[in-house]
Formats: C-alpha cells, sequence, structure tokens
C-alpha cells in the first residue's frame, strides 16, 4: 500500500479488492516497467529508496508459501495480488 501510495501521487486511486483465496491492492498510478526487478534487493526506481521494502515483502509471502503476482495491465491499473493457500 505504501508503494501504491507514493506511485499514484495526489491525485491517484488505491483500491483493495477481496477476492476468493486472494487480497488485490491496484492503483492507478503510473505502473511498474520491470516487475520481476522491484523485487531485486536494492534495487529502487525511487530517488531516495533503499530498496528495501518490496524485497522484504517477498521475503516474508514466500516464507508462508504464499503466491503473489506484480503487474501493470495497462496505464493507470497495476495490480499486486496475493493468492493465499487453501
Amino acid at each position: 500500500i505504501k508503494n501504491s501510495m507514493e506511485a499514484i501521487g495526489s491525485g491517484g486511486e488505491i483500491r483493495l479488492i477481496q477476492q476468493t483465496g486472494a487480497i488485490v491492492i491496484a492503483d492507478t498510478g503510473p505502473g511498474v516497467a520491470t516487475p520481476a526487478e522491484v523485487f531485486t534487493p536494492f534495487f529502487s526506481t525511487k530517488p531516495d529508496g533503499q530498496g528495501i521494502g518490496l524485497m522484504l515483502v517477498r521475503d516474508i509471502l514466500m516464507a508462508h508459501g504464499w503466491q503473489f503476482s506484480l503487474e501493470t495491465h495497462a496505464p493507470g491499473d497495476t495490480r499486486f495480488t496475493i493468492r493465499f493457500p487453501r
């Protein structure tokens, strides 16, 4: 959610969507050009970014056996989906 807040700026929108077995954090930001890189340690597109936030999220989700994805479907439609094991 913090990354979405930083991506959308002052005029964007964040939606939390509950699905069966998943939760989706969707935002209207510009999107992620290289989703795989944002989970790499110390990679950041932000001027003051440290590149550890999403890496930590990835490690926590993987430690619990939860699947996740980060996709930009179109400009203004980026979704981070967390799937819970059944």
